[in-house]
């Protein structure tokens, strides 16, 4: 019995972000932006996923958009033949950027917001780990 191909990469890009949302998965920066992978990695990452079957490649972070080669990613992501969705808090973003996202090859955007209030069941809640501010 073979196991399914995944339909979708999840690629975290980065742990940047310029929010401090209370219920990110990454409360504090897990890894330097100097550690992150280069374009040159994601890009054999999104060919050998593209290779496997994979469908759908799911951009986020931290924020995406913190990526100075996030042009070069999303291009690289529609050569391999995936579907391109990107996860952001749309911080920075403008008709004009949105425009070259999706001239580069974006399908999908996915915005994540939270208010400026906190919500009882989710913002209230005291976070397990301190985040230097």
């Amino acid at each position: 019995m073979s196991t399914p191909n995944p339909l979708a990469l999840i690629a975290e890009l980065t742990h940047r972000c310029p929010l401090h949302c209370v219920y990110c998965s990454n409360p504090t920066e897990l890894t330097a932006r100097s550690e992150e992978l280069p374009t040159e990695i994601w890009s054999r990452v999104f060919q050998e996923a593209g290779t496997l079957g994979v469908l759908q490649a799911d951009l986020t972070g931290g924020e995406p958009l913190a990526r100075p080669d996030i042009l070069d990613l999303i291009r690289a992501a529609r050569a391999a033949g995936l579907y391109v969705n990107m996860i952001s808090s749309g911080m920075p973003l403008n008709e004009s950027r949105l425009a070259q996202l999706v001239e580069a090859g974006l399908d999908h955007f996915q915005l994540s917001f939270q208010g400026g209030r906190e919500h009882p069941s989710i913002a209230s809640r005291p976070m397990s780990r301190s985040r230097p501010r």
